[in-house]
């Protein structure tokens, strides 16, 4: 019987720690949990198993966010957060990898780190593509829950809310379901891939 994939999606912040706060009373924990539980509706709607992290508002610790997939066997952790800069021109999609390129070696490891950054791209390809967005790239940072995952994971920071543009954009719904809908495509696209590639290797 094949496999049903589980996804795990991380909103990132709740409870007492609200993430980014705007001068307009946007909180960063809000946006967070609308967009991860759209995308859940979207993957269960075509079969895939999700989890999250936090379903309200609450704070959920580290550790906690990334025993829950090591736990039930995740295939793919995506954590949702949103950005902030003092330049507040810069606008669109990032996507962010626990900095590890410094953990591989030899040739074989890199060649697998790249072809990891190759698919996140793709993901924030489709993401920005049906948001309207620029996709600004994959990068790498130490990140404190990624660096637990066992699975492939990920961080999509899926505005800035020190642009006025992106800012507004994300009191809507219209815009936070697009971003949705583009981010669970991508994320089925790459569930996909990994199934091929796993075919093959059988």
């Amino acid at each position: 019987m094949k496999k049903k994939r589980l996804v795990v999606l991380d909103p990132r912040h709740g409870g007492m720690d609200s993430g980014l706060r705007t001068a307009d009373g946007l909180l960063e924990k809000e946006v967070n949990l609308i967009v991860c539980q759209e995308i859940k509706q979207r993957l269960g709607d075509v079969g895939v198993d999700v989890m999250l992290t936090r379903d309200g508002d609450y704070e959920v610790e580290s550790m906690s966010r990334a025993a829950l997939a090591n736990g039930r066997g995740a295939d793919l952790f995506v954590s949702w957060a949103c950005d902030m800069l003092d330049d507040d021109k810069v606008r669109g999609v990032s996507l962010w990898l626990h900095d590890s390129f410094r953990e591989v070696k030899g040739v074989r490891g890199i060649s697998e780190q790249v072809t990891k950054l190759i698919r996140f791209e793709r993901v924030g390809e489709r993401l920005a593509g049906m948001s309207g967005q620029v996709m600004l790239g994959v990068f790498q940072e130490p990140d404190d829950v990624l660096s637990l995952v066992d699975a492939p994971a990920v961080k999509i920071k899926g505005a800035f809310l020190s642009n006025e543009t992106e800012r507004k954009l994300c009191q809507k719904d219209v815009f936070l379901h697009a971003q949705a809908r583009g981010a669970a495509f991508g994320i089925l696209e790459m569930l996909h891939e990994q199934e091929r590639l796993q075919r093959a290797a059988q």
